[in-house]
């Protein structure tokens, strides 16, 4: 028989916009070794993938898994503040997106923060979870690395931050 050799399979990885109707929330975490923080942020968008709000937080010390969760606990938040109803999760945590979908899932340290996202997720109609490729959450990267800047814990951005303007523009252009 043939010996098959082993095929590469070249993708595009891009942000993509929520079908119509659905707004999609990018949330992504962070942490620095150099101030020894960690932060997250995010990013709601529309259909047309247009600029509805973002987010960064400072969270202190903690390791990663915790600040992914609290990254999708204040972006649920966020997006129930703001009365959206059909919701299009994504972020790179492929771990975090596994254990929302794993109903029998239990670690007694990130619990409370792990129930406070399943119970937002409770106010939606319609919420999909899904793993994005980290080359496809810049934006919600770079709102996370703010967060190490930030003079207050906690800023909701009602329009785009300057800073990263270029990374939205690439993203909308499917960079």
């Amino acid at each position: 028989a043939p010996r098959m050799q082993g095929r590469r399979v070249l993708r595009i990885i891009r942000w993509e916009s929520p079908v119509q109707g659905w707004n999609k929330l990018n949330t992504d975490g962070s942490s620095s070794e150099l101030h020894g923080l960690a932060g997250c942020g995010g990013v709601v968008r529309n259909e047309d993938g247009q600029w509805v709000a973002g987010f960064s937080k400072r969270i202190g010390v903690t390791n990663s898994f915790a600040v992914e969760l609290w990254g999708l606990c204040e972006g649920l938040k966020l997006c129930c503040n703001l009365n959206i109803h059909c919701l299009e999760v994504e972020m790179d945590a492929k771990s975090i997106v596994e254990v929302l979908q794993n109903a029998g899932y239990v670690n007694y340290v990130i619990s409370p923060i792990l129930d406070d996202c399943s119970q937002l997720i409770t106010r939606f109609h319609n919420v999909r979870i899904k793993h994005c490729f980290r080359q496809a959450n810049h934006y919600a990267d770079g709102l996370a690395r703010m967060s190490f800047r930030l003079n207050t814990d906690f800023i909701i951005y009602d329009s785009l931050p300057v800073d990263i303007l270029d990374v939205f523009e690439g993203d909308l252009n499917g960079m």
